[in-house]
C-alpha cells in the first residue's frame, strides 16, 4: 500500500510539466535561499514576503485551477515589477546585491506592484478564470463570518447611527443568503446579483481588515521562537490570499461609481449592465443542501463562538482560515463519499 501511494504522489508529481518546474523552482530558491543566509546573515526576500506571495500563488491557482495561467502571468509580473525596481534602485549596487538583495527601502513596496501587476495580467489573460465562482454555500460562510466579525469588534453596542444601518442592512443581506442556503428557491439572476454585490462587500470588509493584522515592527526572521515564526509566516500567506479579493472586489465595486467623463450618461450605463452580467456570471446555479448548510453553521459557528469568548487567535486570522480550510473539508469530505462538491 505505501508504494502505491508513493507511485500515485509520483504520477501526480510528473504529470503537469508546470507543477513541476513550480516545485523545482521553489526548492532551488529555498536551497540557495539558506546558503545565503549562512553566508551572510540575509536572505533573497524577506520570510514575510515569500509567504505573502506564496498565498498569491496559492490562492490564483486554487480559483483557476490552472499551473500554466500561473506560472505565465507569475514570470511577467516578477519581470516588470523587478525592471520597475531596478530602475529606481539606482545604478549604485553591485551585480550580485543588484541581482539579488534589493534594498529595504525598495523591496516595501515590490509585494503591492507585483500584486497590482499579477491581478491586471490575470484579467487581461483569463478574465473569468480568475474571478473565483460564487454559490450558496460560499455565501452563506461569509455571512456566518460577518456576524461574528461584527459581534467580536463589538459593534453591536455602537451609538453611531452609520454603523447601526449599516449592520441592520447587512443583517438583512445575511438572511437573504441563509434563506437560499436552506431553501430549494430558485436563484434568479436578481438574486444571484444582490448576493454576488453582498459577497463582494464582505471579502472586501475582510480583506482590508486583514491588512492590520500584520503588525509586527521587527522582520520575522529576527524572531527567535520557531512557533512565531511560522504563525507570522501564516498571517503574511494569509494577507496574500487576501490580496486578490482585495483589489477583485474593489474593481467589481467601484465599477458601479460613475466617473467625471461618464456622469449617468449612456456609456455608463452599458459599463454597469456588463458589471451586473459578470456579478450574475461568476454565481453558480447549483442549489446547497440544507444538510451542508447545517453542518457550515454548527461547526463554523462553534469554531467563532469558542474564539469569540477565549480569544485565542485574532479574528481575522481566524475567519480566513475558515475561508481557506472549510471548503477543502468539504470538498474531501465529498469526494470519500463520492458526491459532488457544493463548494
Amino acid at each position: 500500500m505505501p508504494a502505491r501511494i508513493s507511485t500515485e504522489l509520483t504520477r501526480r508529481f510528473f504529470s503537469n510539466p508546470f507543477q513541476f518546474l513550480f516545485i523545482t523552482a521553489l526548492l532551488v530558491y529555498i536551497i540557495y535561499d539558506i546558503y545565503i543566509n549562512v553566508t551572510s546573515g540575509s536572505h533573497l526576500i524577506p520570510i514575510n514576503i515569500a509567504a505573502l506571495i506564496a498565498g498569491v500563488i496559492f490562492e490564483s491557482k486554487r480559483i483557476t485551477n490552472r499551473w500554466l495561467l500561473v506560472v505565465i502571468i507569475g514570470i511577467v509580473s516578477v519581470f516588470i515589477a523587478y525592471g520597475f525596481l531596478k530602475s529606481i534602485a539606482g545604478s549604485g549596487l553591485d551585480i550580485r546585491y543588484e541581482l539579488f538583495l534589493i534594498p529595504n527601502t525598495v523591496i516595501r513596496i515590490w509585494p503591492p506592484i507585483f500584486l497590482v501587476l499579477y491581478f491586471i495580467f490575470s484579467l487581461v489573460f483569463y478574465k473569468y478564470r480568475i474571478i473565483p465562482k460564487l454559490t450558496e454555500g460560499i455565501t452563506l460562510l461569509q455571512s456566518i463570518a460577518v456576524i461574528y466579525w461584527v459581534i467580536d469588534y463589538g459593534f453591536i453596542s455602537s451609538n453611531n447611527l452609520f454603523i447601526k444601518a449599516f449592520m441592520v442592512i447587512g443583517l438583512l443581506f445575511s438572511l437573504f443568503s441563509i434563506f437560499h442556503a436552506f431553501t430549494n428557491t430558485n436563484l434568479s439572476n436578481t438574486h444571484k446579483l444582490i448576493l454576488s454585490i453582498w459577497s463582494s462587500i464582505i471579502m472586501m470588509l475582510f480583506a482590508l481588515d486583514n491588512i492590520d493584522l500584520i503588525n509586527q515592527p521587527a522582520p520575522i526572521e529576527n524572531t527567535e521562537n520557531l512557533v512565531q515564526i511560522l504563525y507570522l509566516g501564516l498571517q503574511y500567506f494569509l494577507l496574500g490570499i487576501s490580496s486578490i479579493y482585495i483589489i477583485q472586489n474593489f474593481i467589481m465595486l467601484a465599477r458601479f461609481l460613475p466617473r467625471p467623463w461618464r456622469f449617468f450618461n449612456s456609456e455608463y450605463f452599458n459599463s454597469v449592465r456588463e458589471l451586473k452580467e459578470d456579478h450574475i456570471y461568476r454565481y453558480s446555479d447549483e442549489q446547497v443542501s440544507p444538510f451542508h448548510s447545517f453542518i457550515c453553521i454548527l461547526f463554523i459557528g462553534g469554531i467563532f463562538y469558542l474564539n469569540y469568548h477565549y480569544q485565542i487567535v485574532p479574528k481575522q486570522f481566524l475567519i480566513w482560515m475558515a475561508f481557506v480550510t472549510f471548503p477543502l473539508i468539504v470538498s474531501l469530505y465529498n469526494n470519500l463519499l463520492g458526491k459532488k462538491n457544493y463548494t
